[in-house]
């Protein structure tokens, strides 16, 4: 006498039970995917930052910029005719780090290490380890400023010589970057940071003048007030040179 095979399928109530059960496993799974990938950006973007204030005192302890941090305000290098410094603070750093690929015209844009990109901006693509394009779309850090260098210019250098509590004075920090701005006030902060919070793990990362760098929690990004976070990161809240000589 011949078996026979059991054929019968999936009834439709298995088959919702069984895509319940995998959509429940899902919900759960997600959250600590993600929260485990975001926290492998700050990670390796903390890295970045710390080596770009490491870089950031190399420079200013370099003899041709004594006691000065570059930001995306600072005046054009003689020797690099045709690259604009203004155009991102990066070039002085990068040339700190040896690593810069300067063009030889217009046409080419110059390259730099991937350090200056955070693994959680995802604006444009960047292979790692390799050298990329700079530009406000691959470099992930803004400079701040004081704007007490040189009055007439607010995006001026920061000087680190004689000045107290240089913990205190934000110099880097994750942003998009303008080019020829660095932040410098409440308005340029809400332009240039404000919209990237949400990088990774609601954590701001935030290199200060004496080459410390912090990680400022932000609780709930999409209902943070940019007034408090600003005045968190920057507790001698920036006060343009012409209005502190009037005081």
């Amino acid at each position: 006498m011949r078996a026979t095979r059991n054929t019968r399928g999936f009834t439709l109530v298995e088959l919702i039970v069984v895509i319940a059960i995998l959509a429940v496993l899902l919900g759960i799974s997600s959250p600590l995917y993600f929260s485990y990938i975001n926290a492998g950006d700050v990670v390796k973007c903390r890295a970045n930052i710390d080596q770009l204030a490491k870089l950031g005192t190399k420079y200013s302890q370099d003899m041709a910029t004594r006691n000065l941090l570059p930001t995306s305000g600072m005046a054009d290098d003689e020797d690099t005719p045709e690259m604009n410094e203004s155009d991102g603070w990066w070039l002085g750093l990068a040339q700190e780090l040896d690593s810069t690929v300067l063009p030889t015209d217009r046409k080419h844009k110059m390259k730099v290490a991937t350090i200056f990109h955070c693994p959680g901006d995802h604006r444009a693509k960047v292979q790692d380890g390799m050298l990329m394009e700079a530009s406000t779309k691959t470099v992930s850090y803004v400079s701040w400023t004081d704007g007490s260098e040189d009055e007439d210019n607010p995006n001026s250098q920061i000087r680190t010589l004689g000045k107290k509590r240089l913990d205190m004075l934000p110099w880097l920090s994750d942003g998009n970057p303008v080019r020829k701005q660095s932040v410098t006030g409440l308005a340029s902060f809400k332009k240039m940071v404000v919209p990237t919070l949400g990088r990774h793990s609601n954590t701001l990362l935030v290199a200060y003048a004496s080459g410390v760098v912090q990680q400022i929690e932000i609780k709930d990004e999409e209902n943070v007030d940019p007034a408090e976070l600003f005045r968190k990161i920057n507790p001698e809240k920036l006060i343009p040179t012409k209005e502190r000589k009037a005081r």
